[in-house]
């Protein structure tokens, strides 16, 4: 059996450089915005991440999900979130 490494985690440094792509990361919230529902039928939450390659000023990460509970659930500053396969879209 072949060997795949669907999950290898790039530094947010490295993500940034990834346009279009997806990747895989893990990173501490900076900051996050409650969710809400869209204009439409959406729901939405927006978090900013840092890791040690990019501490400051952190990347914005939106989520936009059909239901409310399928967003992230972020206590504190400071928790740490993994994203897996997400395209960067700066």
């Amino acid at each position: 059996m072949e060997a795949r490494d669907d999950y290898k985690f790039l530094k947010i440094k490295d993500a940034i450089s990834a346009i279009n792509q997806k990747v895989n990361l893990i990173g501490v919230v900076l900051e996050f915005g409650f969710p809400k529902t869209t204009r439409g039928t959406d729901c939405f939450c927006s978090l900013k991440i840092v890791d040690e390659s990019y501490p400051k000023p952190g990347i914005p990460v939106n989520f936009f999900m059909a239901q409310m509970e399928n967003l992230p659930s972020v206590g504190s500053p400071g928790d740490i979130i993994q994203l897996s396969r997400v395209v960067v879209d700066i």
